[in-house]
């Protein structure tokens, strides 16, 4: 089977999709695929990479674009058009509901093979919502609704896209996945004298940060050496250093940047936080929940779906610091609890949402939309 999984974004771009995506690719490679990952060229970086798997074959290929606005989109575009038309594919797959879609489903109708579109997430922040407000939105979301399968995440996602017309029969429920860590997280011996508290993920508004950062005073009254630790990058990061510097919380809360080791961070952590307004299904929890770490979300849908308050996790109440802060103390001190919750949501992820096992449920979807075609079987049983 030769996938083409379109993405704008590909690491070294770090985000929850771009994550994903770096998790299916070699996934889909594994069962046998000939993947192909077609995104934006960045500087520094090869225009063509081969990337060992154990099975089929992964290949990125990186389509030339420009910093400038408009400029850029209308090269990455043009040249994603030109690729598609020059090589064989038997399925396009299409990160987010913009540009890239627009381009795939066009080609996928001209050439005939099926698209697959994904949305990566729901609400203000959410593809639905871009579509209505982007530019040239409401055109390219006429069109995504002419692809051959939407891949929804989450239930949220799910309503948007009935209540942006998009046909029922065509949206199919796939999660994300994430890897199995062998190792799982265990408890620090000192873990009381100073306790570590880490969030991992985009710093963005509907991340919930501010949230989370009017929370630590509180925190720090039962807690005084307690240490919060937002890993990552984005366009709140000056707001957010701001915040810390009038809260007067310099040296209780760090924002280091982003990591190549978010795993390695969460081990010689004591608590994972999402602070969310907004979730499709969070990678940075699904990965959380797999090391086994405890962990406090925001109660918001896309966390719902993962985490049951007191059985894989605790919830608390997102925009709500007091309430937020409270639920950390309790995790803290029911630290035992928390840890076995953190062992019951490893479980659950990997019965549930292991890369392994969602790249065969995605590979099922592929093989349903070619046979619907009439192409036939493309991986030999």
């Amino acid at each position: 089977m030769k996938l083409a999984l379109i993405t704008r974004r590909y690491p070294p771009d770090i985000g929850g999709a771009e994550k994903v995506l770096s998790y299916l690719a070699p996934a889909l490679a594994a069962e046998g695929a000939d993947v192909t990952v077609l995104t934006a060229h960045a500087p520094g970086l090869a225009k063509r990479e081969e990337v060992a798997t154990p099975a089929g074959r992964l290949t990125v290929i990186r389509l030339a674009t420009s910093r400038a606005r408009f400029v850029g989109t209308w090269l990455y575009m043009r040249n994603l058009r030109r690729w598609l038309t020059e090589h064989a594919i038997d399925v396009a797959y299409v990160s987010m509901l913009k540009h890239d879609a627009y381009v795939a489903v066009a080609q996928g109708r001209r050439l005939g093979f099926p698209v697959v579109l994904r949305p990566e997430g729901a609400g203000a922040t959410g593809d639905l919502a871009w579509q209505a407000w982007g530019r040239f939105g409401k055109a390219i979301a006429r069109r995504c609704r002419d692809a051959d399968a939407i891949v929804s995440i989450s239930q949220a996602i799910t309503d948007e896209l009935l209540q942006a017309g998009f046909a029922a029969k065509r949206i199919r429920a796939l999660p994300n996945g994430v890897p199995i860590p062998p190792t799982p997280w265990q408890p620090r011996p000192d873990w009381q004298a100073a306790p570590r508290a880490h969030f991992i993920g985009r710093l963005a508004p509907e991340k919930g940060l501010d949230t989370l950062i009017d929370a630590w005073p509180l925190v720090l009254a039962t807690h005084p050496r307690a240490k919060l630790t937002l890993i990552g990058e984005g366009p709140e990061r000056a707001a957010l250093a701001g915040q810390v510097e009038r809260l007067g919380l310099r040296g209780a809360v760090d924002l280091p940047g982003a990591t190549d080791d978010a795993k390695g961070q969460l081990l010689a952590s004591d608590l994972f936080l999402l602070s969310s307004r907004e979730e499709g299904m969070s990678i940075a929890l699904l990965e959380a929940m797999a090391l086994g770490i405890p962990l406090v979300a925001s109660a918001i849908p896309g966390n719902q779906q993962l985490v049951q308050d007191r059985v894989q996790g605790r919830l608390a109440p997102p925009n709500d610091p007091a309430a937020l802060a409270q639920v950390i103390l309790e995790q803290w001190a029911e630290f035992d609890q928390a840890a076995l919750m953190g062992q019951t949501a490893r479980r659950r992820v990997a019965e549930e949402f292991s890369i392994a096992a969602v790249a065969r449920k995605h590979i099922d979807l592929f093989q349903s939309l070619l046979d619907a075609k009439g192409r036939g079987r493309t991986i030999l049983e």
